[in-house]
């Protein structure tokens, strides 16, 4: 990553009117100014991060011991100490440890795509999911054309902690290099825990690095936060635009984000989450107990390549010049909790 890189923060939140700012370029020149995006259309343009949808699963576990590369420690903003309470260093093994993740297969409860039209079959099998050189290995495949959208063509990876390893506040991170060609769609995310029972996007959701370049680039990681504002009715509960609410901000850089790997990191209390990448903090939200209880429950993680759909294509099937494979590349994901949180 070049040594200048301009730092562009949007965000976006469908009940105020949006705006942007321009940071200061580092190494560079600053930059005041900028347009509004348009309400409804989450982090650029789209649907919920990685899916909105996510599997089942069944218990807690460890994944090794504290591996090298990227910035973990047990310190935090403000002077907060952490204790790790979940790791996994992806060493040992040829496939997610079970102890720790569910592989999720298929097309999704409604056959359509994850909620959110993608292209890709989910399977376990290894050449989409498997663990290699002491990293998590997510590929999406499309061995031969045509690729289609939903008819076996496309396959890829998706991993979740459901019922094996949930949290609640704490510092989340993961050290990731994730794909970057065109329609490919990577996500480090989660969604509450009672996500089975309640749905989307009552169970709340927190995407902690999601790319995809149609409506974005390469050079762009996006942070976002889906939730239920139940005070708000239009025309029904949790409905867009009005009851179904996210706040989604983005930072770009001038090199490709898919050359190399980056710590993407959020730092979460009941007062607000920060994101960050590389150690760069560009989304901060505060948590309104009133409207926003679903940031005050359980949370699983989620970490997936999907093709096509929503973000990755908008909507649009294969154009025939999309490349394969697009693998997301995993050297460890750390979750860390307050040493004095009492849960």
């Amino acid at each position: 990553m070049s040594s200048r890189s301009c730092i562009r923060i949007v965000q976006f939140v469908t009940f105020i009117v949006p705006f942007t700012v321009w940071m200061g370029c580092s190494g560079g020149t600053s930059g005041t100014g900028g347009s509004g995006g348009g309400g409804g259309v989450a982090g650029n343009g789209g649907v919920a991060g990685g899916g909105g949808v996510a599997g089942s699963g069944g218990v807690a576990g460890s994944g090794g011991v504290a591996g090298t590369g990227g910035v973990a420690g047990n310190g935090g903003a403000g002077g907060v100490e952490y204790k790790l309470v979940f790791e996994d260093e992806f060493n040992t093994g040829t496939s997610p440890s079970p102890a720790n993740w569910t592989i999720e297969t298929g097309y999704g409860p409604d056959g359509y795509g994850w909620g959110n039209n993608e292209w890709q079959l989910y399977t376990d099998l290894p050449e989409n999911v498997r663990v290699e050189d002491g990293n998590l290995v997510l590929s999406a495949q499309c061995p031969e054309a045509p690729c289609g959208v939903r008819d076996g063509s496309i396959t890829s990876g998706k991993i979740n902690s459901l019922g094996k390893f949930d949290f609640k506040f704490g510092k989340i991170e993961a050290r990731i290099k994730p794909p970057v060609g065109e329609a490919a769609w990577p996500a480090f995310w989660s969604l509450g825990v009672n996500f089975p029972s309640v749905g989307w996007p009552l169970s709340g959701e927190i995407d902690f690095m999601e790319m995809h370049n149609f409506y974005s680039d390469e050079r762009t990681t996006h942070f976002t936060m889906h939730w239920c504002d139940d005070s708000i009715q239009a025309p029904a509960p949790c409905t867009h635009p009005e009851g179904w609410v996210y706040d989604s901000q983005y930072l770009t850089f001038d090199d490709s984000l898919g050359d190399d790997f980056h710590l993407f990191q959020a730092e979460w209390d009941e007062n607000k989450i920060v994101g960050s990448i590389d150690g760069l903090v560009y989304f901060t939200k505060a948590i309104d107990p009133a409207t926003m209880e679903e940031f005050l429950r359980e949370f699983y993680l989620i970490l997936n390549v999907a093709m096509g759909g929503t973000l990755g294509s908008g909507d649009q099937p294969p154009n025939g010049t999309e490349t394969y494979p697009q693998t997301m590349l995993v050297d460890y994901v750390r979750v860390y909790q307050r040493v004095d949180d009492p849960n």
